[in-house]
């Protein structure tokens, strides 16, 4: 695992121990998904739910975003994404919620731009998190949450603007109100 692009390139970041409960976003799915996204990320604010290492808020540091809030509950996940953070020296422009999503949720105000969701798979807390997310009215008007998940997630309801598959791996592209 490893930072792709930007003032981390190549850096190698460390896994959560306890990798049983964790599941790292694939290089090619993390490229695919900051490839759509790259000209929209300098200045903007990111929400990385279920954390883990903290690949994809630390992806969007590197890339230009302003501010990364990264959310676990496993202290070893935690202390992973504080080393890795750390290494790439990018700490000082994220924040680290050592708590699970719920709590996290219930103490964020200020909407972004950019939302990661990629809990456990065929776990109910997709619903729970998007519900959450929603009735915080944490998603910017013209923002993305980027939900990863496997093909058995509904995501009915939900403003889908596309949808890619990389093997088992779906990524869903979710708009906000204005997008």
């Amino acid at each position: 695992m490893r930072v792709i692009a930007g003032s981390a390139k190549g850096k190698s970041l460390q896994a959560p121990a306890g990798r049983e409960t964790t599941r790292p976003t694939s290089d090619k799915v993390k490229e695919a998904i900051f490839g759509s996204i790259q000209f929209e990320l300098e200045g903007s604010r990111v929400l990385d739910l279920f954390a883990g290492s903290g690949a994809l808020g630390i992806e969007a540091l590197s890339r230009g975003a302003a501010q990364a809030v990264l959310v676990d509950a496993s202290r070893e996940a935690v202390q992973a994404m504080r080393a890795n953070l750390a290494y790439t020296g990018l700490l000082e422009r994220a924040e680290v919620m050592p708590m699970d999503y719920a709590r996290a949720l219930a103490r964020l105000y200020t909407p972004f731009d950019f939302i990661f969701l990629d809990p456990p798979y065929r776990s109910d807390l997709y619903a729970a998190a998007i519900a959450g997310i929603h009735a915080r009215g944490l998603l910017a008007a013209e923002g993305l949450l980027i939900v990863e998940h496997d093909g058995q997630l509904s995501l009915e309801g939900e403003k889908i603007l596309k949808q890619k598959r990389y093997g088992k791996t779906f990524v869903s592209y979710i708009g906000g109100v204005e997008r």
